[in-house]
């Protein structure tokens, strides 16, 4: 199960070089307008790495939701005593429904092999209006062999793991009220490599996909 891959990763996961969230940390850095003033969902929030920038861009609200208790007991060390930040144990696909401002996926939709539920929970809980914004690994890398995997005990462990691309965003969004706004493709560049020394090896190469959508 990916929670339980989660749960065992937890120990490791912000302290290994990962090149993936690197580059979503920079593509979320570029996004920090969308933030400004905010209710922000970050659905698979995980160790909640992504809150301090979030903040940082203006949210005014940060809620974090993830199946993995040992991530989010990560993320409690490093957000706790914010009272901007709430984080949620609980299944993605049952997202609060409190007409957020912002919703966001980041290195999640990858472990679901069909794109309705996340979607769908995703329209339930943002305003009219509301934007999504999603990073992930791009599809291009996931047929080069890319797969978010990590190491127990000296052992390599793989994350099951689906490619998804515009044109299946552009078919799933609408039946969800969500219109596809735009789409990115982010590759590998020198300050990218600055940041992990991994993804000196897809320089000039596509990592990251981006899609934005808005709640109809």
């Amino acid at each position: 199960m990916t929670r339980d891959d989660y749960n065992a990763w937890a120990a490791t996961y912000d302290a290994v070089d990962n090149p993936l969230v690197a580059m979503s940390t920079i593509a979320l850095e570029a996004a920090a307008g969308a933030f400004a003033g905010a209710r922000v969902l970050e659905l698979g929030c995980g160790t909640a790495r992504n809150a301090p920038a979030i903040l940082q861009a203006g949210a005014r609200e940060y809620v974090g939701v993830d199946a993995s208790a040992e991530m989010l007991a990560r993320g409690q060390a490093r957000t706790g005593g914010d009272g901007r930040v709430r984080l949620v144990e609980g299944d993605v696909t049952a997202a609060p429904r409190e007409a957020f401002d912002v919703a966001l996926f980041c290195l999640v939709l990858e472990h679901f092999e069909r794109l309705d539920a996340p979607l769908a929970a995703t329209a339930a809980a943002l305003r009219p209006g509301g934007e999504l914004r999603i990073f992930e690994l791009h599809p291009a890398w996931w047929h080069d062999g890319g797969r978010a995997h990590y190491v127990v005990d000296g052992r390599e462990r793989a994350v099951a793991s689906w490619p998804h691309d515009e044109a299946e965003f552009a078919r799933a969004l609408p039946a969800h009220a969500l219109e596809l706004v735009g789409a990115r493709s982010w590759y590998a560049h020198e300050a990218a490599c600055a940041r992990s020394a991994k993804l000196r090896k897809r320089l000039g190469k596509p990592v990251l996909f981006e899609v934005c959508a808005r709640r109809r």
